[in-house]
């Protein structure tokens, strides 16, 4: 591990969903600056069902401009507890309740980005109605799980935090420690 301290921290810009901080760093006789992007902390869930499938999200994306093929995921507001988190993700956007949980693992977004994901599984599942925010348009469907590992090797799901997210699942589901 380098000999390293921070000098200083400044937070240069503040929003709803992330800051970012300027700070600067004396490593190993160096002085320089670095930007740091920190994100809110985050959960990400995959509801399925005993059929192997399991219920995605078809959600315009802005950043994209366009349609993004998903799993149910937010941001954690404040100090809630990831689980709570997952369970209010779940109800607002896919209007879906699960009676069994699982935290199946917690990752960095990026080693650059700082962000914490909580993965979690659901079983049990109930449906009901979306709860969407105002500025949100997003389509629930269920699709089987070989459907979906398809859709990622066809470049249909984008998001590499939720195609990790697949992939661990589907390892998982194999070797039955689900």
């Amino acid at each position: 591990m380098p000999d390293q301290k921070i000098l200083s921290t400044k937070t240069v810009y503040h929003s709803k969903y992330f800051k970012v901080n300027q700070n600067t760093i004396e490593r190993n006789g160096k002085t320089f600056t670095k930007d740091f992007i920190e994100r809110n902390p985050a959960v990400l869930i995959i509801p399925f069902t005993q059929d192997d499938e399991i219920y995605i999200e078809l959600q315009f994306r802005d950043a994209l401009n366009r349609m993004s093929l998903e799993l149910v995921a937010g941001n954690i507001d404040g100090d809630e507890d990831p689980l709570d988190a997952a369970k209010r993700e779940l109800k607002e956007e896919a209007g879906l309740e699960a009676g069994n949980w699982k935290k199946l693992y917690v990752w960095n977004l990026s080693p650059s980005l700082l962000s914490k994901i909580h993965v979690f599984a659901a079983t049990d599942i109930k449906e009901g109605v979306q709860k969407l925010d105002y500025d949100e348009e997003i389509s629930i469907q269920k699709v089987p799980l070989q459907e979906l590992l398809k859709k990622i090797e066809d470049g249909e799901v984008a998001a590499s935090s939720h195609i990790a997210a697949i992939l661990l699942f589907d390892k998982l589901r194999k070797e039955r420690k689900l």
